[in-house]
């Protein structure tokens, strides 16, 4: 009989072409390609069970083949929450059952507009936008004192795009709809010359539009007037109709009180309610009797025919003037407010009439100085710089407060103050900040301390009071400064701290917006479901619209709409004619197609497998650590990981992901394959295989995981991200391991009917790199009997104390020694003389162990061990 040594060394000699030996058996390669061409059809537990041939190959593959018949055992596995440790799969004692149930998803997956790592990636975006505005700020600030010094003509000024942004944006001038003429001729115009364009032009048009509105209101109030009028007519008409009705009612009552069996009270208390209508309707006309309605009638109807006959008849009409005049007045009223802008213009700039100026003359040091405070207060949130001019602008004038009073009177100081000490409710008003500035923190009778010692904001008003030097009466004392330097100082740093928090707290609104906003649109019932729902929810559209740099005030939603549903591939496609890096990134933050629905997403890797990867990692990289190594060991790992799992989904080309050695080596130990063992040029030549080509390059490697690495990826011909499906219960990924596991149990279980040592050694070598610990080599009956059999130990092993077990399992087998090739192969060759010394070339139980035949058949007793709850 041929030895078990040498019937293994046959077969893994050349792997490859054994496992393609079993791979060309008819029957093989039928269930194969079924289960590849129809497992991506299946979206349900119920579909996956009642298709017979791909449920059978799936658990032959996982080496359940012999529960296949236990549907309602198996179900239960399926359904199980792999995240929830007291989930079914995870109690279950046997780890087959946790990775079938990993193999597979039935979670509904769905097109959504955003995955989440693009959720993150906008959250990144909108922070980074933030940090980077201050600096965008201080540049553009920088660039303007520079180039307005070197100004000589205003047209050329203005024609700088950046700079005429900066001044328009300083003096609070619509970017997109200014008018030129008006800002050229403003900024070239002396207010104190009459024939000045600001005089000649501006004002006039200022005064026109005033006038305008005044005339508009006129006419607005005449149609008040009108509506007024016709009400109270109608009012008046009313109570003269209805006064002799109620009368004659009342006059009713009064004649049914003579009757000798009348409810006297009853009558006088109907009679009351009738005379105190009566009252209110000549209430609501201001008279006391009906004989006074008529003539004010005739007096309201004459009011009406006076409107009448300068405006139009009731109805559309009147309506439209209305509207239009309402719309006049807002239109008027903003030119109006803009015309103070460009006075303010004409008194900041010194050019000529002719637009020219002397280099150095186009505004003076103050004026400068002016529009530069204009532009870094005119932004929508507080930034570092302009805290620094706050800051700036406060040591400056403190010194030269002598009383709380003046201190007060400064507006400014008085919001630096509040922000500085964390009192900027508008609750507290100045009053409040007076008291406190004036009471001594430390006598207990001070108004301080009589009357804030409960309120929330004590601890602040003491650091107030504590901060200046005034006294009770609001003065200084003789030598006393407002603030010494190092009070000057804390509350510097005070500020400092504080002064953003307001708009911290916005932003985590704004993002807890978004992030609920998108919880409820990724799903079936989602209201986001073209590019038309996306630029209409606001929360959503102004968010990431922000995030990329791109203000949604200024570009239109139909201009957006046609960047979402740009191909990115195309270079001639709308997103990237635009020719501006903010639309391209916009674009592929979301995930529509060129009809403005939702698509699947364009990713490496799903985010299923990202995870699958990073958490695999770790446990590769960890799972033979000493104690007092694991924690940095694992440390490390997840720093890894979690580089992996942000840079793999934001990847848009194969070369990025070949070029990232960081990357590439977390994907080889994810799948148990040591890094240093691989090129780079070998990596290359793995991506360029055709998965479906049986003699590509990657099918030819002895090691199948190549395989299923390259189909973990969705990198299209070109070496792009594609767009893939994801909509079955498993990634291309998982249905080539699926194939791979099939093939190989396929194998083991050809190769045991021959010699149950074979398939024994076979199986060790398939999950030696699973295994983390001596315990998993104890749960798995065929992991111990290969290991009792190679160390020659006793049946009796098994009747142990598990931790004894352990212990005798890491004395005898050094756990690392799983992770290096040639060590593996050692101890398995080992296995097989020891196997062949112990069973003298024999039968065996150890192929009962894998098939469930002879004395360890499954039953109803088996059943129920397998399915116990793990115990610890």
């Amino acid at each position: 009989m041929v030895s078990t040594y040498l019937s293994y060394d046959l077969v893994v000699r050349d792997i490859k072409s054994s496992l393609n030996r079993t791979a060309s058996d008819a029957q093989v390669a039928r269930e194969s390609a079924y289960y590849e061409e129809n497992i991506g059809k299946v979206t349900s537990v119920d579909e996956f069970l009642d298709d017979y041939r791909l449920y059978s190959f799936a658990m032959k593959a996982h080496g359940l083949e012999d529960m296949t018949y236990a549907k309602a055992f198996m179900r239960k596995v399926l359904e199980s929450d792999l995240t929830d440790d007291n989930s079914y799969a995870n109690k279950l004692t046997d780890d087959r059952y946790r990775n079938f149930a990993a193999a597979f998803s039935f979670s509904s997956s769905t097109k959504i507009p955003q995955t989440e790592a693009q959720t993150d990636e906008v959250i990144g975006l909108y922070n980074a936008t933030i940090v980077n505005r201050d600096e965008q700020l201080a540049e553009d600030t920088r660039y303007y004192e520079i180039m307005v010094d070197r100004a000589t003509n205003v047209d050329v000024f203005l024609h700088d795009e950046r700079l005429r942004d900066y001044v328009l944006t300083a003096y609070g001038i619509d970017r997109k709809n200014y008018n030129y003429d008006m800002v050229r001729g403003a900024m070239s115009s002396n207010v104190s010359d009459p024939a000045s364009y600001y005089n000649t032009v501006i004002l006039p048009q200022a005064n026109g539009a005033s006038t305008q509105i005044t005339n508009n209101n006129t006419i607005l109030t005449a149609v008040n007037g009108r509506v007024t009028a016709m009400t109270l007519a109608a009012t008046m008409q009313s109570v003269i109709d209805q006064q002799p009705v109620i009368q004659g009612q009342i006059d009713n009552l009064e004649l049914q009180k003579l009757e000798p069996a009348a409810d006297i009270p009853a009558l006088d208390a109907q009679i009351a309610t009738l005379q105190a209508q009566i009252q209110a309707m000549y209430t609501a006309v201001g008279v006391t009797d009906v004989s006074e309605v008529p003539p004010l009638l005739s007096a309201q109807q004459t009011i009406i025919d006076n409107y009448n006959a300068i405006l139009p008849p009731i109805g559309t009409e009147t309506t439209a003037l209305v509207n239009k005049l309402k719309a006049d007045n807002k239109r008027l009223q903003s030119v109006v407010s803009g015309f103070s802008a460009y006075e303010q213009l004409a008194n900041a700039f010194g050019f000529a009439s002719d637009g020219t100026v002397a280099a150095g003359s186009a505004q003076t040091a103050e004026n400068k100085k002016a529009t530069t405070n204009l532009y870094v207060f005119g932004q929508d949130r507080l930034t570092r710089t302009g805290a620094m001019l706050n800051d700036e602008y406060y040591k400056s004038k403190i010194g030269g407060m002598a009383t709380v009073d003046d201190l007060l009177a400064d507006s400014r100081l008085v919001s630096y103050i509040r922000t500085a000490f964390g009192l900027t409710s508008a609750a507290i008003v100045s009053s409040t900040l007076k008291f406190v500035i004036t009471s001594d923190p430390d006598d207990p009778a001070s108004y301080l301390n009589q009357q804030y010692k409960t309120n929330k904001n004590y601890d602040n008003f003491v650091a107030l009071a504590r901060a200046t030097n005034y006294q009770a009466d609001g003065t200084l004392a003789a030598g006393d400064p407002p603030q010494t330097p190092q009070q000057l100082l804390q509350t510097s740093s005070r500020y400092f701290s504080g002064y953003d928090d307001t708009f911290e707290e916005a932003d985590d609104r704004a993002i807890k917006a978004y992030k609920n906003a998108l919880a409820g649109f990724n799903t079936d019932s989602g209201s986001i479901r073209t590019v038309d729902e996306l630029v209409n929810t606001n929360a959503v559209y102004t968010f990431a619209m922000q995030a990329v740099g791109l203000d949604p005030d200024e570009i239109s939603k139909r201009t957006m709409k046609k960047v979402l549903m740009s191909d990115l591939d195309d270079p001639k496609s709308f997103a990237n004619s635009l020719k501006d890096d903010r639309y391209v990134k916009f674009s592929r933050l979301f995930n529509f197609d060129e009809k403005g629905e939702l698509s699947w997403p364009a990713m490496a890797q799903d985010e299923g497998t990202i995870k699958k990867y990073a958490k695999n990692y770790i446990v590769q990289k960890t799972r033979f650590a000493d104690e007092d190594q694991k924690e940095k060991l694992k440390k490390d790992a997840e720093t890894e990981a979690e580089y992996y799992q942000d840079k793999i989904s934001s990847l848009k080309t194969l070369d990025e992901f070949l070029g990232d050695k960081r990357l590439v080596d977390v994907a080889l130990v994810a799948k148990g394959i040591a890094p240093e063992n691989v090129t780079a040029d070998f990596m290359k030549k793995v991506f360029a295989s055709d998965l479906g080509d049986p003699k590509s390059f990657v099918h030819e490697q002895p090691d199948s995981r190549f395989a299923e690495l390259l189909a973990s990826f969705n990198f299209n011909e070109n070496g792009k991200v594609a767009s893939t499906p994801n909509d079955g219960i498993q990634t291309p990924g998982e249905v080539r391991e699926e194939l791979n596991l099939f093939l190989r149990q396929t194998l083991e279980t050809e190769e045991g009917n021959n010699n149950a040592g074979v398939r024994l050694a076979l199986y060790f070598e398939r999950m030696a790199g699973s295994i983390t610990s001596a315990y998993d080599i104890l749960g798995d009956t065929a992991l111990l009997e290969f290991f009792r059999t190679t160390y020659s130990l006793p049946a009796e092993l098994s009747s142990m104390d598990i931790d004894q077990q352990a212990r005798i399992v890491e004395k005898n087998l050094k756990l690392a020694d799983l992770a290096d090739t040639e060590k593996l192969s050692k101890l398995v060759r080992r296995f097989t003389i020891m196997y062949d010394l112990e069973n003298g070339g024999g039968s065996s139980p150890s192929l009962s162990i894998l098939t469930g035949g002879g004395n360890v058949g499954i039953n109803a007793d088996l059943l129920m061990s397998i399915s116990q709850l793990r115990a610890g």
